[in-house]
């Protein structure tokens, strides 16, 4: 959202925004900023939902979108391996496959050039942005600025250089640089020897923890005179110069709406006309409050698609794209394959008796936002 887009401001404008997770109360703040008058509802308390279970990363590089060109054939490799990083629920199949019939013609050469540029606006400067506004919400230590490191079993699988992906990281202004041998192991001491090559890129950096920097942005949202509403939405409604919310008994008019509900968003956008090819992409994740081991870096194993995250609650290992519909019960068999691949990239570490999670991403085509 740009200025040029919101109404002009008066002293009667007010924004309603949907959702309170980390996108919605930034959102929140920076309508603020601007003047509005801002309540942000939800179902849950601030940073419930995914940006609670996430794995934390803030990627100024992330410029390569989820389908490219290629991947088609990787795919029923991927379905047919049962601890592997793709998954489609049975039950939701009337959904994901029109979803997976846009996603190949997503990874059209011209459409995955034209995302990674829209990508790099909008996460470009994301580090940036949040120390500034992690300062200003009195969490700083939330924030670390720490270049990620890429791995793969598989020396040739990963070399920074080979393949489009690559290719437009380094377009896009990535730093990157190929570490093997000793040099590797100095980076990162707990990484498995059978793991030779790494690519450590940057600029990147990572919470410490998602919830409570959530949190904290929801609190200074909160002290500079935003309204925090717990409450179910049910509909969303165009006016004649307004939008109408009806949350649970409350019904509450403003001049805009923000609808940032992630994986929820599809249903509430259906009765204005707005039909989004959007699904859940179920993540899960396990963190070892224990592990024994300390990590310089956030360590992405490209073979697998998973990363892990030092945080201050422990080692968390998230991954994998389970596509389907975002309530559906959670395959807890999908986490339990990331700790197993934690456990042999990590050989060192004791990662035992972890906590799990599921969360639902919002997931469009193109890996862009509508």
């Amino acid at each position: 959202m740009t200025s040029s887009t919101l109404p002009a401001v008066s002293a009667t404008r007010s924004a309603i925004v949907v959702g309170a997770g980390i996108v919605g109360i930034c959102c929140g703040i920076e309508l603020q900023r601007r003047g509005w008058t801002v309540t942000v509802i939800d179902r849950l308390d601030p940073g419930q939902a995914c940006s609670w279970g996430n794995a934390g990363i803030l990627a100024a590089h992330a410029v390569v979108p989820v389908a490219l060109p290629g991947l088609l054939p990787q795919v029923p490799g991927m379905l047919l391996r049962r601890d592997g990083p793709l998954v489609l629920r049975r039950g939701s199949l009337r959904t994901t496959l029109p979803w997976l019939r846009r996603f190949i013609r997503a990874g059209e050469i011209g459409n995955v050039r034209r995302a990674a540029g829209a990508m790099k606006a909008l996460y470009g400067p994301a580090l940036d942005l949040h120390q500034v506004l992690a300062r200003e919400a009195g969490v700083p230590q939330l924030i670390r600025d720490t270049p990620g490191l890429y791995v793969h079993r598989d020396p040739a699988g990963i070399d920074g250089t080979r393949g489009i992906a690559w290719q437009l990281r380094r377009e896009h202004g990535a730093r990157i640089e190929v570490l093997e041998g000793a040099a590797l192991r100095e980076a990162e001491p707990a990484l498995s020897p059978a793991y030779t090559r790494a690519v450590r890129m940057g600029p990147m950096g990572y919470t410490t923890h998602p919830y409570r920097l959530t949190h904290a942005y929801a609190a200074l949202f909160a002290r500079l005179g935003g309204r925090l509403l717990r409450a179910e939405v049910r509909a969303v409604r165009p006016r004649e110069d307004a939008v109408q919310v009806l949350a649970d008994d409350e019904t509450l008019d403003a001049a805009v709406a923000v609808v940032a509900a992630g994986a929820w968003t599809a249903p509430l956008l259906r009765p204005l006309g707005l039909d989004l090819p959007l699904i859940a992409e179920r993540g899960y994740h396990m963190t070892f409050a224990e592990p024994g081991i300390r990590l310089n870096h956030v360590v992405s194993e490209v073979q697998h698609h998973f990363a892990v995250t030092p945080m201050d609650m422990g080692l968390r290992v998230a991954g994998t794209e389970e596509l389907g519909l975002p309530d559906e019960p959670p395959a807890w068999r999908r986490a339990e394959a990331l700790a197993r691949h934690a456990r042999r990239l990590f050989p060192g570490a004791t990662l035992t008796d972890g906590s799990r999670w599921m969360g639902p991403r919002p997931g469009l085509p193109d890996s862009l936002p509508a």
